[in-house]
């Protein structure tokens, strides 16, 4: 039996995380994620996969399997849905964030199915086991699928911890049962430059409890909303230090209250205080748990460092903890936010981070204890690709494929071939729901960069108005000139009729390309067109 994996994100990038899995007769989706647009292009959110693509396996399609909660893993759900209703099938955890997220849409899946570590399912050709691993989130699976006698592992995010502060340790012995007897891992890389041998979550408990029992104000604490350790730890370092706790930003109080709800985190009576209470207290009592670690504008932090925010205004005293990596693309922003607050006088604590993902060492040990037949590195850039395909090869771990996003690769025979997919990118503007695909998306850039000119044109009369840039007077005589003269000799050198608009268009686009290298998106309204409009 054929079995091929289709990836439709997440691979030569962070996140937008989306694979197909397949065989002649099933098809499953793992996981279904967005990636948040990293430019300072203007107007698009983040993006997600084209499912398109998934019309022509509709028909074999028996369910949606979620590795765990994040966004670049469950965000694009959402969209998904309103075209394929499918089954859910995820962790407990994950699950109440979907129905959070979907809880506006009209759109819902078939069903949702919680599932645990150790459970099995079937769907269709594959039979799929649930592995449960350490990462920053509760509820992160490795999904070990065996499709016709033979398996097949896929790694969601993990790192490997010895003393994890939720949840077991890495399942090693576990994993062991399978080694040599897998075909293909497929396995993140994202953290695979880190060399550093031992990194556990609860090493940073002690830096904490150090800053916050310094600090002569107010701790700002800023990391990814959805790591659950990290809160704990704060939670924690707050016990210890006597520093009552608020929460800023719709997400935090989510997430805290959803790992309150599955018994994650455990919080005393009055830790956590509402804002009406902030005068209540001295400066050095108060810990503020804070959205915005990417600099994200708009977000909780950005408006503090903004002085936005009437009753958390930056202080001298103030301490800002920076608890988190920076997601590529993000360091402007992060800049901006952390200049903002040096401007007025705040204090900055960066690096106090541990990542969700294995470092180089523990991905290798993941490989070797499973020995699959091929390895292939997801979730994660080219560079990290490339670094850990060229590892695994050097120390004949296993043997290493190179894929892109749009690549499907299919297994056959203990060989394997890749085939591009016509695949794409739906880039999202969440102001008005606007969706744009890959040639509406290169127009809109096209626009941004160069502008837009409409060429009002009545027999000899032409009238420019411009947009996204203005034309000096001098400038827009010649190219009125230009026009006029350029149809005068076009009427004397040929008698066929020729389109009048495109003509003139395709004149003013090569003016703009020859004398300023500028390509400006070009219209062109005649007297026809006000005729037929009348």
């Amino acid at each position: 039996m054929k079995f091929s994996v289709t990836f439709l994100g997440g691979v030569g990038e962070i996140g937008g995380n989306c694979y197909l899995y397949e065989t002649e007769n099933s098809a499953i989706i793992v996981d279904c994620g967005l990636k948040f647009f990293q430019s300072e292009f203007i107007g698009i959110d983040f993006t997600i996969p084209d499912f398109r693509y998934l019309e022509r396996v509709r028909e074999k399609l028996k369910g949606v399997v979620i590795t765990h909660g994040h966004e670049d893993h469950i965000g694009a759900l959402p969209y998904f849905l309103k075209f394929f209703p499918l089954p859910i099938y995820a962790g407990s955890y994950a699950i109440r964030l979907i129905k959070h997220k979907i809880a506006q849409s009209k759109y819902r899946p078939k069903s949702f199915n919680t599932v645990a570590d150790g459970e099995t399912i079937i769907l269709g050709d594959f039979q799929i086991n649930f592995l449960e691993v350490n990462h920053s989130i509760p509820n992160s699976f490795f999904l070990i699928m065996d499709v016709d006698s033979k398996k097949y592992i896929h790694c969601g995010d993990f790192r490997v911890e010895k003393n994890p502060l939720i949840g077991k340790p890495f399942p090693f012995e576990r994993l062991e049962e399978y080694k040599g007897d897998v075909e293909a891992l497929f396995i993140d890389c994202t953290n695979v430059f880190n060399t550093s041998t031992e990194e556990e979550e609860s090493n940073l408990l002690e830096k904490f409890v150090d800053i916050f029992k310094n600090s002569k104000g107010r701790v700002f604490f800023t990391t990814f909303s959805t790591n659950i350790s990290r809160i704990k730890l704060v939670l924690e370092a707050c016990k210890i230090t006597g520093r009552k706790l608020l929460v800023e930003g719709n997400a935090f109080s989510k997430n805290i209250n959803i790992s309150r709800e599955l018994s994650y985190l455990q919080i005393p009576e009055n830790l956590i205080i509402p804002i009406e209470k902030i005068d209540y207290y001295e400066p050095e009592q108060l810990c503020i748990i804070i959205t915005g670690c990417q600099g994200e504008p708009n977000s909780s932090l950005f408006k503090v460092a903004m002085m936005e925010r009437k009753k958390l205004k930056i202080n001298p005293s103030d301490t800002f903890v920076f608890s988190s990596t920076t997601i590529p693309g993000n360091e402007k922003n992060i800049n901006r936010v952390i200049n903002e607050i040096y401007l007025h006088n705040g204090n900055v604590i960066r690096g106090m981070h541990i990542s969700g993902h294995a470092t180089q060492n523990h991905i290798l040990n993941v490989i070797h204890t499973v020995s699959p037949k091929w390895t292939i590195p997801i979730h994660g850039e080219i560079a990290h690709q490339r670094l850990l395909e060229k590892i695994i090869y050097e120390k004949k771990l296993s043997n290493p494929i190179f894929v892109r996003n749009g690549d499907k690769i299919t297994f056959s025979n203990d060989e394997y071939c890749i085939s591009p997919t016509p695949t794409g990118t739906i880039y999202i503007d969440q102001r008005g729901g606007f969706e744009y695909d890959d040639e509406l998306f290169k127009e809109k850039k096209h626009l941004s960069r160069d502008g837009m000119i409409i060429v009002f044109y009545n027999k000899n009369r032409v009238i420019l108005e411009t947009f996204g840039f203005r034309l000096t007077d001098e400038l827009d005589i010649k190219i009125k000139r230009y026009i006029n003269d350029s149809m005068e000799k076009l009427k004397d050198i040929t008698d066929e009729d020729f389109d009048l608009k495109s003509t003139i268009s395709s004149l003013v686009r090569r003016y703009f390309k020859k004398n300023f290298e500028k390509r400006p998106i070009v219209k062109t309204i005649t007297l026809e067109d006000y005729d037929e409009f009348i």
